[in-house]
């Protein structure tokens, strides 16, 4: 199959060198750039733990030479692939919740104690979900830090636009909301929209799938938030468990 991979910069690449290893060819057009600040002012607080929803975070605190977050404190991050960033960044004691960000609510309540001390959200300038607020009903302390921010692309990559004009593409790939409106937006500035039926739209999830629904195409959605069930979307698995957008 040939797929537009719209991740921000650096896992555009890792995902793509995956396609590819199954036999896929990836054409790369991120709809968001990453910006962190590896700057980002944080309480000197006795934290217990860090808790982050993206790798992006992951990347921001391990671009901080303050020693402000230690590399040995308890990290609960909200997937697997989330996780292995933080390990690789030095965080060993990295936890996956699995992918879902009422599973890492879950994990942080059945892990840590309230009342052992605060914890360090290391977040993005735009969050999806309330996770600060469902953590703080549980009666922990959390203070929430923006590390990071996303900034939407207005226009597709030359390569995609060429694809899709030319009736070559099977699919798009898309792991966020924001990466999906920021691809939705460019494809109407294009005058690519509505998609042909034939494009296939693989979503991580619900949330993801939103602003894609009035712009053509055929919209599945993966049964978990992460990147093994939205490959086997892709490799036709019937046991995914995907389901169609209304």
């Amino acid at each position: 199959m040939r797929l537009i991979v719209t991740r921000p910069e650096p896992d555009d690449d890792r995902t793509a060198r995956a396609l590819i290893r199954l036999g896929h060819e990836a054409i790369l057009s991120p709809m968001l750039d990453i910006v962190t600040d590896p700057n980002a002012p944080i309480p000197q607080l006795p934290f217990q733990a860090v808790v982050v929803t993206s790798s992006n975070a992951v990347r921001a605190l391990s671009e901080r030479a303050d020693g402000a977050v230690p590399r040995d404190l308890p990290l609960f991050a909200v997937g697997d692939q989330t996780a292995l960033a933080a390990r690789r960044a030095g965080f060993a004691n990295a936890i996956s919740a699995g992918g879902a960000l009422a599973d890492l609510v879950g994990l942080v309540a059945a892990e840590l104690t309230a009342n052992a001390g605060p914890l360090l959200y290391a977040a993005g300038e735009t969050q999806a979900g309330d996770l600060a607020g469902e953590i703080k009903a549980r009666g922990f302390q959390l203070e929430t830090v923006v590390v990071y921010r996303a900034d939407a692309r207005e226009r597709l990559s030359g390569v995609a636009v060429d694809a899709l004009r030319a009736g070559g593409v099977d699919g798009v790939l898309f792991y966020s909301n924001r990466s999906a409106e920021s691809f939705a937006a460019a494809l109407r500035t294009a005058g690519l929209a509505p998609l042909s039926e034939r494009v296939t739209l693989f979503c991580l999830s619900s949330a993801v799938a939103e602003p894609l629904k009035s712009f053509g195409g055929r919209i599945v959605i993966a049964d978990a938030p992460n990147q093994l069930s939205l490959f086997s979307l892709i490799e036709g698995d019937s046991a995914s468990g995907a389901t169609r957008a209304p």
